[in-house]
């Protein structure tokens, strides 16, 4: 066990160098393009018209709420899309790097030979691929958070949103049909 955890921080840099690259598939030494591409979309696909919804809200309704659905989009789709699909890239072009020194590759219990019923150095198997099982167990956890975050920005827009009539609007009787 302790031997994982050495092998865990020699691998570190290495990982890291992976990252670098993996933001630069045509391998030209130009890895800062990986963290522009998030930049370059924050801006003006989340931020701007976030700003926009914002300073036009109860102006001109329907700029704020055609901005906050781009805004929304936005965020969503890479809380939903791309961080998913990035930990899947990354994960499976990386695997002989990451497997075995940063997520463990399998887990089993080692019986050595001197044991009395035991003549020979013997493995019992717990989790052959869990390398596999860790990776998807992160995907399912961004996925879960994603959902959640979705849900909480939810309620928390629905709650700060006006609960009042439009202008001329009459608040209907209770009563049900007459």
């Amino acid at each position: 066990m302790l031997e994982w955890f050495r092998e865990f921080f020699l691998t570190m840099p290495e990982v890291f160098r992976a990252f670098y690259e993996f933001g630069d598939p045509a391998n030209i030494g130009r890895g800062y393009v990986g963290a522009a591409i998030p930049l370059l979309w924050f801006g003006p696909l989340f931020a701007l018209p976030l700003w926009i919804a914002k300073i036009t809200y109860g102006k001109r309704e329907w700029v704020s709420a055609t901005m906050g659905v781009v805004a929304g989009t936005s965020l969503m789709w890479w809380i939903h899309g791309v961080a998913p699909h990035v930990w899947i890239q990354f994960t499976s072009s990386n695997a002989n790097l990451l497997e075995g020194t940063i997520i463990p590759a399998s887990a089993g219990i080692d019986i050595p030979a001197a044991s009395p019923l035991v003549t020979e150095d013997t493995r019992i198997d717990i989790a052959s691929d869990l390398f596999d099982v860790i990776a998807e167990s992160v995907l399912a956890g961004l996925m879960i958070g994603g959902i959640v975050v979705t849900v909480w920005l939810a309620l928390r827009v629905q709650r700060k949103l006006p609960k009042t009539l439009a202008a001329g609007e009459t608040k209907p009787e209770a009563g049900g049909y007459k």
